[in-house]
């Protein structure tokens, strides 16, 4: 089965067809005039996910939370450009010739073995395992009776070529093995089927969508991929989130605790030197100013969602004592505890 971008090229004979750029302005995104539910006061403290969970309504339950991993604001342009998408069944044995890749290939094996020379080098994969074959790379299979297995066709950057590390996944002069890796086909196999239903809708915008579905195939795909292949853009996004992470699950399981910057170091495996320069380059403060906000943010949750005493929170998140933790709230959220659970009963009674 075959499977193209939904919205095909004027000039079909093109192997990269031309990205269609929409050009809108700020008014474009500007609502029209309508009437307008009347707001709470105070509509600059309000406008937040968290909103909901401090309205204390019993009708209006939050029966799950869930939130961005990560606070890092962000810094690369991934924007993969669908081509095409083939589901291959193989009922005889058969021979595809060498031939150069101008895009890349992702090949998803569901039933091996997938024989193939990449590079020059041969390569033998099994069910669960993917090759990602870059533009540039040289091809050939050898397709052996009842293999099966899918092909995702994709450029990045809307179908150029421009060879910088937004564009690029792998390093250069990588050895071929290095393209083979074991994937969550549970996840991908879903987000192909969607693929191929959209090419088959009349939605205005299924090329978008596809794109969006081949997106989150990317981000999978460079889960699972060795950080040593990868070019440096994604390799440092790789480390910073896992510094982040890192340093919210130190944040997270000592909320009671008043821990030192040595213990935060120590577990995070560096120097402090190290820890105070990571910390001020992602997070824009210091290791202990974070650890501190991380705290108050806490307390803001469980202002609006507990009916625990300010006392009570006070001492579940590690602080000296109750005038200790407002002192310190106040300098970080701007008003005191007291008048953070006042503004929010006055919102859930208005």
């Amino acid at each position: 089965m075959v499977f193209q971008r939904s919205t095909h090229p004027l000039n079909g004979l093109s192997s990269h067809p031309p990205r269609r750029h929409l050009l809108l302005s700020p008014d474009d995104f500007k609502a029209q005039s309508a009437p307008q539910k009347s707001m709470p006061p105070n509509e600059e403290e309000i406008d937040h996910i968290d909103f909901p969970i401090s309205w204390n309504d019993a009708n209006y339950r939050v029966v799950s939370k869930t939130r961005r991993n990560t606070e890092e604001p962000f810094r690369i342009a991934l924007k993969p450009y669908f081509l095409g998408f083939n589901e291959v069944a193989i009922d005889a044995p058969t021979r595809h010739p060498s031939h150069r890749h101008s895009s890349y290939e992702l090949i998803v094996v569901s039933k091996g073995p997938y024989k193939t020379r990449l590079n020059g080098i041969t390569i033998t994969l099994d069910h669960p395992q993917c090759l990602l074959v870059k533009p540039g790379d040289l091809h050939e299979v050898d397709c052996e009776s009842g293999q099966r297995h899918y092909v995702l066709q994709f450029d990045l950057g809307g179908g150029t070529m421009k060879q910088s590390d937004h564009y690029r996944i792998f390093m250069d002069d990588l050895d071929a093995s290095k393209q083979v890796f074991s994937a969550p086909i549970e996840e991908i196999e879903p987000l192909l089927h969607a693929i191929r239903a959209e090419s088959k809708s009349d939605h205005r915008f299924s090329s978008e969508i596809q794109d969006c579905l081949v997106e989150q195939i990317c981000w999978i795909l460079l889960n699972h991929i060795s950080e040593d292949s990868l070019v440096p853009t994604f390799r440092k996004i790789s480390d910073d989130q896992r510094f982040m992470g890192r340093m919210e699950r130190f944040a997270r399981r000592n909320l009671s605790s008043r821990t030192t910057i040595e213990e935060l170091a120590e577990f995070m495996e560096v120097s402090k030197s190290t820890l105070s320069k990571r910390c001020t380059e992602l997070f824009g403060e210091s290791p202990g100013s974070y650890l501190t906000r991380y705290k108050v943010n806490v307390a803001r949750e469980l202002l609006d969602s507990t009916r625990k005493s300010i006392k009570e929170i006070s001492f579940d998140l590690g602080f000296k004592n109750p005038y200790h933790f407002s002192r310190v709230f106040k300098r970080i959220a701007g008003h005191s505890p007291s008048d953070h659970r006042d503004s929010t009963t006055e919102l859930s009674e208005s």
